[in-house]
Formats: structure tokens, sequence, C-alpha cells
């Protein structure tokens, strides 16, 4: 686990500084290589299989960063991958993908259901072609956050009170939760998940999807879940402008 950690740091991923926002820390995941925070599970996922790729192509669903990161770690890897999207997938997504070069495929709706159930369907269609990295219940996506992200914030400015997180596979409030929670009983721990009329590209609620198996693992290191709504989450963002000059997405907004 070392040695990949090791890997990803000198790929320029993490080791991301934390912004002191009035006395609330925030991690500049955007400084990763490829843009966001899937940046640190793409890499440990890909390299945990690097023995088992040979000539095989990943194949991953994804609503957005995600596919973008293991789409272009794939490539410094030198490793072929199909990256699988809902076609309500934000234009921004469409066009990172289209710039990396990495062939990309939509399915119906703008939810990743669908994109999971294709992804599925291909892997069945030829095992010995595709590989599938299954973010929503790979280990080593939320172990990325337990062994690098978390560390890190510690590192930077010791023992948080409370942990706000956003939910996505689950990966980013299980690895950080987990680490803190064993060194640190009192630590409070809080997930957003957007309601059921919101669309915020990043945030999903995976107690309404069969999807879900990191937050089943982890389920007991989170102590409470709040939903936000789009209004809200994007009311965040002007507020992260106007207030720290910090141009951020939806999702960063919650």
């Amino acid at each position: 686990m070392y040695s990949i950690s090791g890997s990803m740091y000198s790929y320029g991923i993490g080791n991301t500084p934390l912004l002191n926002l009035d006395g609330i820390y925030a991690k500049a995941e955007y400084k990763n290589k490829f843009g966001s925070i899937k940046d640190r599970a793409a890499f440990f996922m890909i390299s945990s299989v690097m023995d088992k790729i040979g000539n095989k192509i990943i194949v991953e669903a994804s609503s957005g960063n995600t596919g973008i990161a293991v789409a272009g770690i794939s490539r410094e890897l030198g490793i072929k991958s199909i990256i699988v999207i809902p076609e309500g997938a934000s234009d921004g997504t469409k066009a990172m993908l289209s710039r990396i070069g990495v062939d990309y495929i939509t399915t119906p709706g703008n939810s990743t259901e669908q994109s999971i159930k294709y992804v599925e369907n291909l892997i069945k269609s030829d095992p010995q072609k595709y590989l599938r990295l299954n973010q929503h219940s790979n280990d080593m996506n939320y172990l990325s956050h337990y062994m690098t992200t978390a560390p890190e914030i510690e590192h930077d400015m010791g023992k948080p009170d409370t942990i706000v997180i956003g939910i996505g596979t689950g990966g980013t409030i299980s690895g950080i939760s987990k680490y803190f929670k064993e060194k640190y009983h009192d630590v409070k721990v809080i997930g957003i998940i957007p309601d059921e009329n919101s669309r915020i590209f990043g945030l999903r609620n995976p107690f309404l999807s069969v999807n879900h198996g990191i937050i089943d693992k982890n389920i007991n290191y989170i102590d409470d879940v709040f939903i936000i709504s789009e209004d809200a989450a994007l009311k965040g963002v002007s507020e992260l402008l106007s207030k720290y000059n910090l141009f951020c997405r939806p999702l960063v907004g919650c």
C-alpha cells in the first residue's frame, strides 16, 4: 500500500493544500493532476490491478470526475480505457474526456445506474477483453483516502472537530471517517446527499441504489447525513466566489 501512495504522489496526485476559509478548512482537491479528489481513488484502483490488466481494457461507469481520472491515469500508464457516462453528464465532462483522447459511451438519462448496467453487460460479453474497476464496491476507493487524504488533513491541521463530506460512491467519506474515528472517537462525521429533485454532479444517494457496497461496509463511521438541494449548492458556489474568489462547482458549494 505504501508503494501505491508514494507512486501516486510522484504523478502529481495528492498533497493538496488545506484552505482556511474563516476557520472552516477545505481540501483543495482541484489541485490534483486531473482536477478532482477522484484522482486518488482512480490511481489506487488502477495500481492495485496492474498485474491483472495485461492487454485488457479498463471500462468504468461514472457521472464525471472518476471517469476523467481513470481515463487520464490510464493514459499516463499506457493502458486503454473506456468510460461510460450518462447522456446527461455535463458538457465539461464530455469535453475533458475528448481532450484526454479516451473512448466514452453515453447511456440514457442522468443517472449512473444505466451506465453501470451497460458496463456489467460489457464485462459479461467478453471478460477476457475488459476489466472493471467497480468504484462503488472497490476497497481501494476508500483506502486511498484512508492512506492519503486523511493523513494529509491531520498533518496540516491536527484533529478536526467535525468533518463534512459529500457522498457519491461513499469512498471519500468512508476512508476519511474510518481514519479519524479509529484515532479520535469524538470526531463527528456528516455526509451530504442531494434531495430527490436535485442533480448535483458527483453527489448521489447511495441508499436508493443497488450499488452501495462501500457505504455498507463503513456506515458506522458516519454520524449523520444531511440532504441538500441544487439551489443551496449553487448558493454555496456563489458565496465561495464572492467571499474567497474561489471558482467551484455545486459539489463543492454544498
